[in-house]
């Protein structure tokens, strides 16, 4: 019940996904992946239609080349990559093709409703998104995508319909690597780049994350207001992940994050701007 109300077309008026607070911003993790599977054109659709100002992606490579949206470093946990190619389901899921890739089913691992969902193109969420909002698109296991931040520099500086997206609704490139965030940089710094990190960084080490990267993004849980005042001296804009219970959201923009990544961004939105209570998870 819950899931066919958010699926459905939004109410009039949308909510705010900025919040109460216009520097607030409320991003889609995975698309809105507590009501459709993570990374789908279903959940990226279901951000889009809930009013999401923002939606956060993960892309890699493919063996021969091709950006697509997925988070695992193998297929087995969210496809049905043990039945349709069984002697590989271990492998990293950039060792296939896209072709092999589109024999995948990345739906049924969620629910019933969403048999037949297929990995996304990037280029599939540009244009799901195109007129809507913008992206946050995370670099996801670098390692096993080489060349990675050349493809994805090359398609938001000269791919048109990109260029649009990054002109009208802003684009973020962002990961846990500093390598691969430093190297995309060097590439495309008009692109705003962001570090995720699991914990609150040094003083030092938030130095030289300023050197290459406009913003961070911290594991709420590691959010004390030590940390966070160290944050907030630096010149990072600075948010949270994955945040969607009441009590983690409000601790967050106490301390100063303008940036809350959340698996429910119309149930955080609808707190953030009325106070009521969120869901019960975190």
């Amino acid at each position: 019940m819950e899931q066919q109300q958010i699926l459905s077309p939004a109410p009039s008026p949308r909510p705010n996904l900025r919040g109460p607070d216009p520097e607030i911003r409320v991003i889609g993790h995975r698309g809105a992946s507590g009501v459709a599977p993570e990374n789908t054109l279903a959940a990226v659709a279901a951000a889009v239609r809930c009013g999401a100002r923002y939606i956060e992606v993960d892309v890699q490579l493919s063996a021969d080349g091709v950006p697509f949206i997925f988070h695992d470093e193998t297929g087995r946990r969210t496809t049905n990559i043990a039945e349709v190619f069984p002697r590989r389901a271990r492998r990293p899921i950039t060792t296939f093709t896209w072709a092999e890739l589109q024999r995948l089913e990345v739906g049924s691992h969620f629910s019933a409703d969403f048999v037949g969902e297929r990995i996304a193109h990037l280029d599939e969420v540009r244009d799901a998104v195109h007129g809507h909002c913008g992206l946050f698109i995370e670099i996801k296991n670098p390692k096993n995508s080489p060349g990675i931040e050349a493809v994805l520099a090359e398609r938001l500086t000269n791919d048109m319909k990109w260029v649009d997206v990054v002109r009208r609704h802003g684009v973020e490139v962002l990961g846990f690597d500093a390598r691969s965030n430093r190297e995309f940089a060097r590439l495309a710094g008009h692109i705003p780049v962001q570090q995720l990190t699991r914990s609150v960084p040094s003083k030092r080490a938030l130095t030289r994350i300023e050197q290459y990267a406009q913003a961070i993004g911290v594991n709420y849980r590691a959010l004390d207001e030590r940390g966070a005042r160290r944050l907030r001296r630096s010149s990072l804009d600075f948010g949270v992940y994955t945040v969607n219970g009441p009590r983690a959201v409000s601790n967050a923009v106490a301390r100063g994050a303008t940036r809350i990544t959340t698996d429910w961004p119309e149930r955080v939105a609808d707190q953030l701007q009325r106070r009521t209570p969120g869901p019960p998870h975190n």
